[in-house]
């Protein structure tokens, strides 16, 4: 891809302080006691004008849900807690060969695309064993029906390895799906992906845009969580290797949507105390979130590019 002429390199600071706009959740009987932990996440606006936090939490004795928050601004918190807002539904073909019959849906992400709300999110085990991204989309971004393909399941695509953590951004004519996986039958080095697609329904096959790089290894988690933002001519990758305190999420620079660096880290520019960031615009204002203490809800902080 060509290089955009006049192209700023900039760095992502974050600026000032966290605070906090996702609680820790109350999942009464299907927690154990304080063991349940939240992870990946969307931050989202309804047409109404609300703004919605969708997170992943992990831990409970059927597996994981999607817990919901919902706030009037994004630089107030804490946001109002409004329970569980998705489960598993093995008729949709989400977890169907999971790990003792758990529940398993994760890491949501919504784009938004001639009106209608678009929900990505990882329906792990298929029946082939791969995991899967599936969809559900919304008329409003409150009422949420799951897509059903030809089998009448939820699934867009499924691996390679264990396919999870969509991130979706149009790039041009087309959306790219950045998502973490391992090459088929390895656990080993992970890797984020791409695929594209004109309509947000029928995607390409995969390819390797970043993995390894001294910064993050080449463990089976250590490219988890991407995340993409096109600023000034260049792109830039988020890609976190360490959830726990302290946080490690790296940022890679590159002209080039499909080459953030492959076994190397050439492109990588900064390393952020963050996990799983989502990274939200409003108007002319960046923000970036973390959950990295996993069992204190999801934080958020402004993003200043310098």
């Amino acid at each position: 891809m060509p290089s955009e002429q006049g192209a700023i390199p900039r760095w992502p600071v974050i600026d000032g302080d966290f605070w906090r706009i996702g609680t820790y959740p109350d999942l009464g009987d299907l927690a154990y006691e304080a063991e349940h932990e939240v992870v990946d996440h969307a931050i989202f606006r309804s047409d109404d004008g609300k703004w919605h936090l969708w997170a992943c939490i992990r831990g409970l004795k059927v597996g994981r849900v999607f817990y919901g928050w919902e706030g009037d601004a994004l630089e107030e918190g804490p946001w109002r807690p409004v329970g569980v807002v998705m489960r598993a539904d093995h008729a949709y073909g989400e977890s169907i060969n999971d790990w003792n019959g758990e529940e398993w849906i994760q890491a949501p992400h919504v784009v938004i695309r001639d009106g209608i709300h678009y929900m990505f999110y990882g329906g792990h085990n298929t029946e082939l064993g791969e995991c899967q991204i599936n969809l559900a989309t919304s008329k409003d971004g409150r009422d949420w029906q799951r897509y059903k393909n030809s089998q009448g399941y939820s699934r867009l695509f499924t691996g390679p390895g264990e396919a999870r953590d969509p991130m979706v951004i149009q790039i041009g004519d087309r959306y790219h799906c950045y998502y973490t996986g391992h090459d088929t039958g390895l656990r080993r080095p992970c890797k984020i992906y791409c695929r594209t697609s004109k309509d947000l329904y029928h995607w390409s096959d995969y390819c390797e845009v970043s993995w390894g790089g001294h910064a993050s290894g080449t463990g089976p988690w250590s490219a988890e969580c991407p995340f993409v933002v096109h600023l000034d001519g260049y792109y830039y990758l988020f890609r976190t290797s360490e959830y726990r305190s302290p946080a490690r999420t790296h940022v890679y620079r590159s002209q080039d949507p499909f080459d953030f660096g492959l076994g190397h880290d050439g492109k990588w520019i900064a390393t952020l105390r963050v996990a799983a960031p989502e990274v939200v615009q409003d108007g002319d204002r960046y923000y970036i979130s973390t959950v990295e203490d996993l069992r204190g809800g999801v934080k958020l902080a402004r993003l200043r590019w310098v």
